[in-house]
């Protein structure tokens, strides 16, 4: 490596070090107060989110296509006790889906860590289950 250029150097290091770290981030265990916020299918076509819009938080799964007509969403709080409910997807211009509206739909059972799982009509979840905290 001692006749390499500098930027070579570099960059392998810096190339080395991003495949550590997302190795490392990788095999942290998904614990319900890690949950992710936000997450797509390998192929980008279902996407999910459980972000804060307008200071409303919003419980939104996107779709590339109608691959399917509803879908249930159940949010698991605290007292760790499932509530669900079925909604029909949307044609939202570009994308079909669905963005529905936390504290109208779902009961608030105080601060802590609420996940959130998408599923078929006839059981199956729709990719990995999401979440948030209240504090």
């Amino acid at each position: 490596m001692s006749h390499m250029p500098k930027t070579i150097v570099r960059s392998a290091a810096a190339a080395i070090m991003a495949v550590t770290l997302c190795a490392t981030l990788l095999s942290v265990p998904a614990a319900a107060h890690h949950r992710p916020l936000e997450a797509c299918s390998p192929s980008g076509d279902v996407c999910k989110s459980v972000r804060r819009v307008d200071g409303e938080r919003r419980l939104r799964i996107a779709l590339a296509a109608e691959y399917f007509e509803r879908f249930r969403l159940c949010v698991t709080g605290p007292a760790d006790e499932p509530t669900c409910h079925t909604y029909r997807v949307r044609d939202l211009g570009p994308v079909f889906g669905a963005s529905i509206l936390w504290r109208s739909n779902f009961p608030f059972e105080g601060p802590g860590a609420y996940t959130v799982a998408w599923k078929f009509t006839g059981g199956g979840r729709i990719g990995r289950a999401l979440g948030f905290h209240v504090r």
